[in-house]
């Protein structure tokens, strides 16, 4: 198969709460799109159902990704398919799938763009209060294997730092970062961006500790943390 040279890959950013939360271009991306490649086909035909659009969708996530992103961006390039990969909330590769796309296009020599859009750390950011002008991104803290190594290391960080972490293991993670950094130290986790229920809880890692210790989190969590 001879590539058309037409084919190309851009990476769609999709909203972390409010549906409308997309920008005008993103919608058009998907609108025409010869495919769109998502991290779940249920979530995203949700999305896509509320701003009427239908198109072709296959799955691509953690669990497939490195068996078939160098074998579908081949298809890209050999039948020209203009293709959006969307995640099921925020930019894809940031803590989401997107990352092994991106080398495959260049790898390949498939132009791949990426749209500006939603993600969750930037509101959570400045909705905490800390300083903004200089952060550190670190995603999810590992579960196990590398943990303590980590933690050790955000001891000297000076920069404020932002997490994203799940409600079952928000607790252990204020705790350990309060055993490493300091039970004082301030901090801030925003809950639901954009969503109706959207809340931002600011104290010591102390205080933060406490209140969802008595009140278990629920939904979709940032923390963030003030630098040394």
């Amino acid at each position: 198969m001879t590539s058309t040279g037409n084919g190309r890959v851009v990476l769609v950013p999709t909203p972390v709460g409010h549906r409308q939360d997309i920008t005008l271009r993103a919608l058009e991306v998907l609108r025409s799109a010869d495919e769109i490649w998502c991290e779940d086909t249920r979530h995203a035909r949700k999305l896509l159902s509320f701003h009427g659009i239908d198109r072709p969708l296959r799955a691509l996530h953690q669990h497939n990704e490195h068996r078939v992103v160098h074998r579908w961006i081949a298809a890209v390039a050999a039948h020209g398919k203009k293709v959006a990969v969307v995640t099921d909330a925020g930019t894809p590769g940031i803590s989401d799938p997107g990352y092994l796309v991106v080398q495959e296009c260049l790898h390949q020599g498939v132009p791949v763009d990426c749209l500006p859009g939603p993600t969750a750390l930037i509101p959570a950011l400045v909705l905490s209060g800390l300083p903004a002008h200089r952060f550190a991104f670190e995603g999810f803290l590992p579960h196990k294997k590398g943990r303590k190594t980590r933690l050790e290391m955000l001891k000297e960080e000076s920069r404020t730092m932002v997490f994203y972490e799940s409600p079952h293991r928000l607790v252990r993670t204020l705790s350990d970062l309060a055993d490493h950094l300091g039970s004082a130290r301030r901090a801030a986790v925003v809950r639901e961006i954009s969503k109706l229920h959207q809340s931002v809880h600011r104290g010591t890692l102390a205080a933060l500790i406490l209140e969802f210790q008595k009140e278990p989190p629920r939904g979709e969590m940032v923390v963030v943390v003030e630098g040394r």
